[in-house]
């Protein structure tokens, strides 16, 4: 993940050319995954110390909150640039990210109160599932977003 926000990163400074603005997206990003990291780190240790596990989840919330963020600027970045890179990209799949980090945001935002409490285990439980699956799916996207190029074909005659 670290490698796929610098390559962005690279990419619309390149377009811009602008090497000094919009590098927030790439803070967010790169914040996010090294938030993956730990937490991908800490699974499996088991500690009844309530500091361990409030500092589980302030990572993974963290995780989250940086990787909508840094999505969400990302976004703002590609269609700011969207003239200049017209043929190379699939305008739908845009939409689709856009829409799709939305409603991340949405559904992240109404659902804290019964995040925040005691009750509801399993609804919690399918909605984090459900939300790393909309998280990640942004990459998926990402895959569909550019357009292959093809090289120019070359023709023989006939009879060759």
């Amino acid at each position: 993940l670290i490698k796929y926000w610098i390559a962005y990163n690279k990419l619309i400074q390149a377009i811009n050319n602008d090497f000094s603005k919009n590098k927030y997206f790439l803070f967010f990003g790169v914040a996010s995954a090294v938030c993956l990291i730990i937490h991908s780190l800490l699974l499996g240790i088991k500690f009844d110390v309530d500091v361990y596990k409030f500092f589980r989840r302030f990572v993974l919330l963290a995780f989250i909150i940086f990787e909508l963020v840094a999505q969400a600027l990302l976004i703002k970045n590609l269609f700011k640039i969207k003239n200049k890179i017209g043929e190379m990209f699939n305008k739908k799949i845009l939409i689709v990210k856009i829409i799709v980090v939305s409603i991340l945001i949405v559904v992240g935002v109404f659902s804290l109160p019964i995040l925040t409490s005691s009750g509801y285990v399993h609804f919690k439980h399918a909605l984090e599932w459900n939300y790393f699956i909309g998280v990640i799916m942004f990459y998926l996207l990402t895959f569909l977003f550019w357009r292959k190029r093809h090289k120019p074909s070359v023709h023989t005659p006939e009879g060759v």
